[in-house]
């Protein structure tokens, strides 16, 4: 019989041989899951030495999942397998708090609601600690070469470093930084996607583990709209000079250090009288696009639309400033550990009393002064300041046995030896030893050196006669300035006010009469005789330029003026 008679040769199809192959792989499994490991057979006497998945243990000992999940919330707890082996499960101590999570270095542990925290700090940090490269198992990789048939029934894919690079068609070879790799779930993330885009794809949310279509999977990825807006968005969102948020604190630390209003007469973008706030963003809304396109797009909009551009969020914004100062100052207090601190009553603007706190330190070898804090109006007595200055150390973790000097004025209450502040914050230290202060010391030395002579106390009751006749009007102060002001140096000195308690105004007051005295008593001739003021300003310039016109006034003026 001829060859062309014989039966033909059939062929299983490729539908069948994938059949036949899926059964063998799983004839093999089954195999391997009813054969237990050698190690399952011994207890390891150092428990710092555990296997590196614990999922995958579990999961050779029991199919389930709940089983996986209580080992997870609970890492303490032992696993017995039928031949009662036991391990002791520690690695992986998942966290319940969803925040803390958000910031491990492996991505699959993310939780699902990305917060803002997460991505200002991974969009800073980059992600070259998520991609965990070393940490690829390649263990159970069979390789195989050209010349040899590569046996399919133990052939396990995994993921490889070659999948974190890209070769161009120019042969240059590029890093795929947006790529991680999550040792817990054996799955490839998309970086920026995982932060910021909202749809929902296998290498965004759930994770890719396809390994043999990874290569086609990760090209087309990269390439889409929906990754390139997301890593354009990561950048900028990682250039701290370009946000939004940036561009107001250095808007509003500049006008703070200087001492300048912020707001106007409204806050309409746009305006010449919105002040100096919205002021400076508009010019610098003319070279920043991002910034420009704020303003138009949220400007203007009225109460009730978001935009950052408010006199709230500016005061919210000083109070966050001003409280990472005090954080940072606070801090290197402690790191310096031993401390002195300056305490006085001031008045702000509306005339209440605030007590300020000056702590002194040493940062190395040199000694340190910052300025903490206002606190409202506690109390003038000793008890109630001490309460104070003890409740906000308290606050801030300063410990008051750290405390090796204190340094007030000398009124009563708070130098006072048995009820003042200074003795009650002994009774707490008896190392913080008080010390006056020197300066208050030395005005006070000064004001009774001075009061000790009857015609000096005349002179400078004179010299506050001055002062008040002249500001007590402003037309009286106009001519005043006249006169001045024709002086043939062109720099003229005004009255000034005298103080109690510093000297330095009592020398200040009399330069400016000494600079000044012949053109003083001018202004004063020419309101005394000046018939359309009033009688008893005429009779109380007069009695003044008598005085001025004294010898004994010009000589007390220069000795006390003499800074020798």
């Amino acid at each position: 019989m001829s060859d062309r008679h014989k039966t033909p040769r059939v062929f299983a199809s490729g539908s069948q041989k994938r059949k036949l192959q899926a059964e063998r792989n799983k004839k093999s499994e089954e195999t391997l899951a009813k054969t237990s490991k050698l190690t399952y057979f011994f207890k390891s006497s150092n428990k710092e030495e555990i296997p590196q998945d614990p999922k995958k243990i579990v999961g050779d000992l029991t199919e389930d999942e709940d089983v996986v999940d209580s080992i997870q919330d609970h890492p303490e707890v032992e696993v017995s397998s039928s031949d009662n082996t036991q391990f002791s499960i520690t690695e992986y101590q998942l966290q319940d708090e969803a925040t803390f999570c958000g910031f491990k270095n492996d991505i699959g542990l993310w939780p699902a609601n990305i917060t803002k925290e997460m991505i200002e700090y991974w969009a800073k940090k980059s992600s070259t600690e998520l991609q965990n490269c070393d940490k690829l198992s390649m263990q159970n990789t069979v390789p195989f070469y050209q010349d040899e048939p590569r046996d399919n029934s133990n052939f396990v894919r995994k993921c490889t470093k070659n999948m974190f690079t890209r070769r161009n068609k120019n042969q240059e070879t590029v890093n795929r930084f947006w790529l991680c790799f999550s040792p817990s779930k054996g799955k490839i993330y998309c970086y920026p996607c995982k932060l910021m885009s909202s749809q929902n794809t296998k290498l965004s949310r759930e994770g890719f583990n396809d390994w043999k279509h990874a290569s086609d999977r990760l090209y087309d990825h990269e390439i889409s709209k929906t990754h390139l807006e997301s890593v354009m968005s990561l950048v900028q969102r990682g250039k701290v000079a370009g946000r939004i948020d940036q561009e107001l604190a250095m808007t509003i630390k500049f006008i703070a250090e200087r001492g300048l209003a912020f707001r106007g007469d409204n806050e309409i973008v746009g305006s010449s009288r919105n002040g100096n706030f919205l002021g400076i963003l508009e010019l610098l809304a003319e070279y920043e696009p991002i910034l420009a396109t704020h303003l138009k797009e949220h400007a203007n909009k009225g109460s009730g639309h978001v935009n950052y551009l408010s006199s709230t969020i500016c005061e919210e914004l000083i109070r966050c400033m001003g409280d990472k100062v005090l954080t940072e100052i606070v801090s290197r207090i402690k790191k310096s550990k031993y401390y002195s601190v300056s305490v006085d009553f001031t008045p702000d603007e509306s005339h209440i009393d605030q007590l300020t706190i000056v702590v002194r330190y040493m940062e190395g070898s040199t000694p340190k002064e910052r300025f903490l804090t206002f606190l409202p109006n506690c109390g003038h007595t000793g008890e109630a300041t001490a309460n104070a200055l003890l409740k906000f150390l308290g606050d801030h973790q300063i410990d008051i046995m750290d405390c090796r000097g204190q340094s007030y004025d000398n009124a009563a209450n708070m130098s006072g030896k048995y009820r003042g502040m200074q003795a009650l914050i002994l009774e707490k230290n008896h190392l913080s030893a008080f010390v006056p202060c020197c300066g208050h010391s030395l005005n006070l030395v000064g004001k009774a050196a001075a009061n000790s002579c009857p015609s000096a106390v005349q002179f400078f009751d004179f010299m506050q006669d001055l002062y008040t006749f002249f500001t007590a009007s402003a037309e009286r102060y106009r001519i005043l300035i006249e006169k001045l002001s024709k002086k043939k140096s062109g720099q003229f000195y005004v009255l000034k006010k005298l103080s109690d308690t510093r000297w330095s105004c009592r020398a200040e007051a009399t330069k400016a009469i000494v600079e000044g005295y012949s053109e003083i008593e001018e202004a004063l001739t020419s309101i005394s005789s000046d018939k359309e003021q009033k009688d008893i300003v005429r009779n109380e310039a007069t009695h003044l330029q008598q005085k001025m016109s004294n010898l004994e006034t010009a000589l007390f003026a220069t000795f006390w003026n003499d800074p020798r």
